[in-house]
């Protein structure tokens, strides 16, 4: 098995919940003896993990809480009722053999009260929706890193995102003090990529990373969603003299395939 960038941080994270095997455990210090890169962002990331560890995780507001207590308890309570529509089908499916008299009274129940059940279900929709973009912009305020993780990971399960949700991702990646949390941000960003303010935030990004590794994560995101436009951009970040010379050819093979498409 070779050892890979992406590879040798899973490696790295798993280690810091329990030990590796000896093999891993030597594949992993040999590879990052030869990329010395990586390990100076891992030896951070860790000293900074053990600093939020020490940081106590401040208790949300009463007022949060019971907020979101109602939202969860009405989104459960209203799950478990059977529905309009779910009702008549059962009603039907005991007594198919209605009159003609029957059927046109549930022509007029579909056409009447259906609708408003309807209504019923985009209402618990959109409560739904504020009841995990709530969870979501807490918790990605929070100081353990794991949190904001998930907090990140909590927006694919979002029916729909708004300027909300991506406002936050695209802040934590470009602020984040977590090289693993930003990566995170930056692959959920990659799903909205369809949005224009979201393309222009990633181009806009580039610019503002200092690590090797969103660096290169960004150049494969711009060939993913085949954004000519960020070309100017690696353009710059080549001329730059503070930018990692390791993934320099890395950057230049981006700005090549970029022209190409």
């Amino acid at each position: 098995m070779e050892l890979n960038d992406q590879l040798a941080t899973e490696w790295w994270i798993e280690r810091l919940e329990r030990p590796l095997t000896e093999d891993r455990q030597r594949m992993l210090e040999a590879y990052l003896e030869v990329h010395p890169v990586l390990a100076d962002e891992l030896e951070k990331e860790e000293a900074l993990w053990q600093q939020m560890a020490e940081i106590s995780t401040p208790e949300p507001s009463s007022e949060m809480d019971l907020r979101f207590e109602s939202m969860l308890g009405k989104a459960i309570q209203e799950s478990r009722k059977p529905s309009l529509v779910d009702q008549l089908t059962t009603w039907f499916g005991l007594h198919w053999q209605v009159s003609l008299g029957s059927l046109a009274m549930g022509l007029v129940i579909g056409v009447f009260l259906i609708p408003r059940e309807s209504s019923n279900v985009h209402e618990l929709t959109a409560e739904v929706q504020d009841m995990k973009e709530l969870l979501m912009l807490t918790m990605i305020e929070k100081p353990q890193a794991q949190d904001r993780i998930k907090a990140v990971n909590l927006t694919r399960e979002l029916p729909k995102v708004d300027s909300r949700v991506t406002d936050a991702l695209i802040s934590t990646l470009n602020h984040d003090e977590s090289i693993n949390v930003r990566l995170a941000a930056l692959e959920a960003l990659i799903s909205y990529g369809k949005l224009p303010e979201v393309r222009e935030a990633l181009i806009s990004s580039i610019s503002a990373q200092q690590s090797p590794l969103v660096q290169v994560a960004l150049a494969d995101a711009m060939v993913a969603l085949q954004e000519k436009a960020a070309v100017d951009k690696f353009g710059e970040m080549l001329e730059s003299s503070e930018v990692d010379e390791s993934i320099k050819p890395k950057i230049q093979s981006t700005i090549e395939t970029l022209r190409s498409i």
